[in-house]
């Protein structure tokens, strides 16, 4: 979601009004929000009885230009060690080829509580 993440941060710094949140596992969620000039990933929660996450104190906010030093980096990183960009997420295995497996993933629903 690198690429996802550098067109809000362009966006924002375009003067676009950007509010943008992306769960990428567990619990953790990055965003890039205007007027905060960061990028943040974060450790989020469910409260008891509610419906909507809540950011935790548990987390990073990156500078503008410490998020451009580690996409640098990490480009660096996958030409140099292709290996490490070959895992795939879960949701690519095949416990997610139907609903049920998808629903059980705790990595991709951390909230939910369904039973099957």
């Amino acid at each position: 979601m690198f690429e996802e993440i550098d067109k809000n941060v362009l966006d924002m710094v375009n003067g676009k009004e950007v509010k943008y949140r992306a769960h990428y596992g567990g619990c953790y969620y990055v965003s890039v929000t205007t007027g905060l000039d960061c990028v943040d990933f974060r450790l989020w929660y469910l409260p008891y009885g509610r419906e909507e996450v809540k950011p935790t104190k548990k987390g990073i906010a990156l500078r503008l230009r410490e998020w451009a030093e580690i996409r640098r980096t990490m480009k660096t990183i996958n030409r140099d060690y292709p290996s490490l960009a070959s895992e795939v997420p879960c949701y690519m295995n095949t416990d997610h080829n139907n609903q049920q497996g998808y629903f059980e993933c705790r990595e991709c629903q951390p909230f939910c509580d369904y039973v099957f």
